[in-house]
């Protein structure tokens, strides 16, 4: 069993990322894992964006105040085994909420490093050339944490639904492959 956490960043609901979150989520749970799910899109007013002091000459320190990122998300992310990102494709990026979230890790950069894997759930409208700096951001991130990818879906073409629906399978096949 893995612990995992699922961060997704979509205000739409429900939407295509959020399908392929929902997929996920169902598969690993039947395949015996704990799941902790945080929908950042839809919970933007509980927490704030990374703030960082400025009186502190050749260092920043985040000034982490006490909403539900630091009581709530970072203590899953902590022990998760395997972290999930799960974006629409907003302007060639993620979005905005999970973007948030992400930021947050600054306080737990040292702790988060490593020893944990890594999935992408990407959905958008567009050709996959338009998911590049997406594709390009994550590998990134994940590169810099240390976490090892373990499986990604693209669902570059979610407004077919006939298309979306083998993506959300593709998905659940996804997580209930995590043991």
């Amino acid at each position: 069993m893995k612990k995992i956490i699922v961060l997704t960043g979509s205000p739409h609901h429900p939407g295509s990322s959020e399908q392929l979150a929902d997929a996920f989520v169902k598969g690993a749970t039947e395949a015996g894992n704990e799941v902790y799910r945080f929908d950042a899109g839809r919970r933007v007013n509980e927490f704030s964006l990374i703030q960082l002091e400025d009186n502190h000459p050749g260092q920043e320190v985040e000034v982490e105040p006490n909403d539900i990122i630091k009581r709530e998300v970072m203590p899953k992310l902590l022990e998760a085994d395997l972290v999930v990102l799960v974006s629409s494709l907003y302007y060639y990026g993620i979005n905005s909420a999970l973007k948030a979230v992400i930021d947050r890790f600054y306080s737990y950069n040292h702790e988060l490093h490593g020893n944990k894997q890594a999935i992408t759930l990407v959905s958008g409208y567009g050709q996959e050339e338009a998911f590049a700096s997406l594709n390009l951001y994550f590998k990134q991130l994940l590169d810099y944490m240390r976490w090892q990818p373990a499986g990604s879906v693209l669902a570059a073409d979610s407004w077919n639904e006939a298309k979306l629906s083998r993506h959300v399978q593709e998905a659940y096949a996804l997580g209930r492959s995590i043991a």
